[in-house]
């Protein structure tokens, strides 16, 4: 029988930890030798990140002494170890004699803990019926976890669709989803709507895992015909404008405020023999007395500045718009209004580094002189060209049938939004009229590159719309 030159004991002999935790052992150690020896004691198999400090560092003793060191360990807090079951090995042994040495172990209970976080990106997004976030979840916790995610506003008017509607995360591992949502336009007023995104495990009593994003929603009227109705007030003045001093002079009287300052004015007589009459005029031309065709002009003059002269009148049947007419630079967003329709970008759409203040519409010609409608930035035609297109017909007006011709083929998708609120996406963009007519026509169209995770491939350019009335 072989007697051990060393005996070993562990308090206490095994032990239930969390990440974060600092677990202490006292290793007690006897030389059972007939020589002195200087002893040390190491700790293996713990977590990684896991530190440890023995004091003292070697107990020195003689034969049959004895001594007890104590071990303190801490365990990581991030990121943290996987949880489980770990068999540590509390290793003592001679600083001179390698061959001199035992080894006890302690097994280390290290419990499940899950925290999860969920953050949006971008965390504001100003728009119209829809928008789209990235949101990120991540696994702060040590162990697996499997997240359905799902995301209410307070007045649950909000539709909301993730892709894909769950994840799987490891310890320490994040990833992303993209959320699109979607809500009733308001009329009158700007609407803010708080948006609360949850991650929930599959099991129960799991940790989950919550963030906030913010959709606010311009106003139905406001985008519709603010803009109209400050361009009618304008040319209801300037028509004032022109037909009052007209009408003053072909009646003889003073402008008011010309009366006003040179003080009243006698009654001329019921016949004043100084008044020519109107059939023989003394410094007018025969054709035709001065004040007629002034007073004429506001009813024959030009249409408004952003009529096209290839404008189709209401009503009429399908026509092609050619969406490169404009001419280079940013376009205001009622530049095709005479066809019925606004242009704009959408950059809440798809994340697109340095582009998420791009909201204009731009006709751009490329280095190889391809002309075509894109979205850019507000100050350059030429950025930010993958950020989706936003096509809104106008309110009342929806499209009976819609066809886009892109620069390129295959490179785009179309998601198009009925009157009836329901989606769809167009990998054709195209919207059949049939299709059309069972959703009460398309209110929108936006078109943005394909791409499988979300991230902006191509440029957003087309040439010609295409589009019917609804029947």
């Amino acid at each position: 029988m072989t007697i051990l030159p060393l005996r070993v004991t562990v308090a206490p002999e095994r032990a239930d930890a969390a990440p974060g935790d600092a677990l202490t052992f006292d290793v007690t150690v006897r030389n059972a030798s007939d020589i002195v020896e200087h002893y040390g004691v190491e700790f293996l198999g713990l977590p990684d990140g896991a530190t440890v400090r023995t004091e003292p560092d070697v107990a020195k003793l003689r034969p049959g002494e004895s001594a007890s060191m104590s071990v303190r360990i801490g365990l990581p807090v991030q990121p943290p170890a996987p949880a489980g079951t770990y068999v540590a090995g509390a290793l003592v042994r001679s600083k001179y004699r390698p061959e001199v040495s035992r080894c006890v172990e302690v097994p280390i209970e290290l419990a499940s803990v899950q925290q999860i976080a969920v953050r949006a990106t971008p965390e504001v997004v100003t728009g119209g019926r829809s928008a789209r976030y990235t949101i990120e979840v991540s696994n702060d916790g040590n162990s697996p976890v499997r997240l359905y995610l799902n995301a209410t506003d307070p007045e649950r008017r909000v539709t909301a669709l993730f892709e894909p509607p769950s994840l799987d995360l490891p310890p320490a591992m994040s990833a992303r989803a993209l959320l699109s949502v979607r809500a009733p336009l308001p009329w009158n007023r700007e609407k803010q709507r708080q948006l609360t995104i949850t991650a929930s495990p599959d099991q129960k009593g799991g940790a989950s895992g919550a963030g906030t994003a913010t959709f606010v929603q311009k106003p139905r009227f406001a985008s519709k015909f603010a803009k109209v109705a400050g361009i009618g007030a304008a040319v209801l003045l300037l028509a004032a404008a022109v037909a009052v001093p007209t009408l003053l002079a072909r009646t003889g009287e003073k402008d008011p405020v010309e009366a006003a300052q040179t003080g009243p004015v006698a009654t001329p007589p019921a016949v004043a023999p100084s008044v020519a009459p109107p059939a023989e005029p003394t410094s007018a031309p025969t054709s035709a007395p001065p004040a007629e065709p002034t007073a004429a002009a506001p009813s024959e003059s030009a249409p408004p500045a952003n009529a096209s002269a290839s404008a189709p009148p209401p009503g009429g049947g399908p026509r092609v718009v050619d969406l490169t007419a404009p001419g280079d630079g940013v376009l205001p967003s009622d530049a095709f209004r005479d066809h019925g329709f606004l242009v704009s970008a959408d950059p809440g759409k798809i994340s697109v580094p340095g582009c998420e203040a791009a909201t204009a519409a731009a006709v751009f010609t490329d280095p190889d002189g391809r002309k075509f409608l894109t979205s850019s930035n507000a100050d350059d035609a030429g950025k930010c060209h993958s950020v989706p297109l936003m096509i809104d017909f106008l309110q009342g007006r929806p499209a009976g049938a819609v066809e886009l011709t892109p620069l390129t083929k295959d490179a785009l998708v179309m998601e198009v939004g009925y009157a009836d609120l329901s989606l769809s996406t167009e990998t054709t963009l195209t919207v059949r009229a049939d299709k059309a007519r069972a959703r009460g026509g398309v209110d929108y169209v936006l078109v943005r590159p394909k791409s499988a995770d979300g991230a902006a491939t191509a440029p957003v350019a087309l040439t010609s719309l295409r589009i019917a009335p609804l029947s």
